[in-house]
């Protein structure tokens, strides 16, 4: 086999499992959170073990035991390493464009298009714990924020349907989640309906843009 057809393997997507070349009971802290990510973004956090998680990566318990004392303490490291990081991007957006809704809901698109193109974990798992019947990671962020950053996401668009920036018809806390409904829904399926996976990033923003504009606008 050539050098080159050895790269063009090793530059094949793998599928989500034990990180290949590596024998059982090797893999690190990082590549057991890549593992966790990847089945709990397939089945739901709630559903997933820390021996289904263990067998996958091919280690013993006792070894992610090390890493992690508990499943809680694994999704705590997760939501700080990985998670919160990009919902953090998306509270960026939100406050820089204070004063203008539709730059504001325009971005926060874009950046959710980006970040689900980025990590095919990122949509599934938010998904999964925006409508599975137990939201740990929901939870878990809810108690994070807490209820006066919530408040104040819901004063802001208040104030910009009286301000007659946002239309008055809209409910302030259905606005958030039917904007990532409408970003990450389809990014979701795609891994599983083949009848969407040749939509591109570009044209799901603009559907959900479309779909939004009449609200956002007034």
């Amino acid at each position: 086999m050539t050098a080159s057809a050895d790269k063009d393997k090793s530059d094949k997507p793998r599928r989500p499992g034990r990180p290949r070349g590596k024998k059982p009971g090797t893999a690190n802290r990082e590549q057991l959170i890549d593992i966790a990510l990847a089945l709990f973004a397939r089945d739901g956090i709630a559903r997933v073990s820390l021996n289904a998680i263990a067998r996958e990566a091919g280690v013993t318990p006792a070894m992610l035991h090390y890493y992690f004392n508990s499943r809680e303490a694994l999704v705590e490291e997760l939501l700080e390493a990985r998670f919160m990081p990009l919902c953090d991007r998306i509270g960026a957006v939100f406050l820089q464009h204070a004063d203008n809704p539709v730059s504001a809901f325009t971005g926060m698109a874009q950046v959710l298009a980006d970040m689900a193109g980025k990590h095919p974990w990122f949509a599934p798992l938010w998904m999964h714990e925006m409508i599975g019947e137990v939201p740990v990671l929901r939870q878990q962020m809810n108690a994070r924020f807490g209820e006066e950053s919530y408040r104040q996401m819901l004063d802001r668009i208040a104030g910009w349907q009286a301000a007659g920036k946002l239309n008055p018809g809209l409910t302030p806390e259905l606005v958030f989640p039917t904007l990532i409904s409408l970003v990450l829904m389809p990014f979701s399926r795609a891994r599983s309906d083949a009848r969407i996976q040749g939509i591109s990033a570009e044209r799901i923003v603009s559907h959900a843009l479309a779909m939004m504009n009449q609200g956002i606008r007034g």
